[in-house]
């Protein structure tokens, strides 16, 4: 049970990054993302939260067909991921200009698939104890702090620049958020093996 947690978060990531690849290269775009903004991305959706839930006590028993079920979570939410990026990525470079659009693009971006990410840890923590919830809870503070903070601000590139771009951009988070929500409950009552 924890195995498949775990490789649910992952292979979520390896979708919407290889999908953003795609996507980047068909439009003819910078790739949203700097090594820095991947790597707080990582440790905070999936590093340290995989660590605990992989390491958890659980009762849950093995069940067959292991890739088949991590697969029918994680493909469909690593597509919306990587389409609520794009789509605020888009959005941004069309609405900021000047020498620091990069920066702002990106951070929007960023801030997008980080809230995306933090609703696939929060639905693949799931049932909810007092330290799956702290888990959640804590990783979204961690970025607040970043945000918040402005070495880390600097170290991780992340400026959001204005309030139009950054409340776009946790609005296109909430919606792919209520299509993921959608979809695992669809995936689940659609297959139980």
């Amino acid at each position: 049970g924890n195995i498949t947690r775990v490789a649910t978060l992952f292979l979520t990531k390896t979708v919407y990054s290889v999908l953003l690849a795609i996507l980047v290269a068909c439009f003819q775009v910078e790739y949203p993302f700097l090594p820095r903004h991947l790597t707080l991305l990582s440790t905070l959706t999936i590093g340290i939260p995989a660590f605990f839930l992989a390491l958890a006590p659980n009762t849950e028993r093995a069940r067959p067909n292991f890739v088949r079920r991590v697969m029918r979570y994680a493909i469909p939410s690593g597509v919306i991921a990587a389409i609520a990026t794009f789509v605020t990525y888009l959005l941004a470079r069309s609405h900021y200009s000047g020498p620091d659009a990069l920066n702002a693009e990106t951070s929007a971006a960023t801030l997008t698939l980080f809230l995306v990410s933090m609703w696939v840890l929060a639905i693949v923590a799931r049932p909810y104890t007092w330290w799956r919830i702290g888990l959640v809870v804590s990783m979204g503070a961690a970025f607040l702090v970043v945000l918040a903070v402005p070495w880390l601000q600097h170290f991780f590139a992340l400026k959001l620049v204005g309030t139009t771009m950054p409340w776009t951009a946790v609005a296109i988070a909430v919606v792919a958020s209520a299509a993921l929500e959608f979809c695992w409950r669809w995936v689940g009552r659609r297959f139980t093996a």
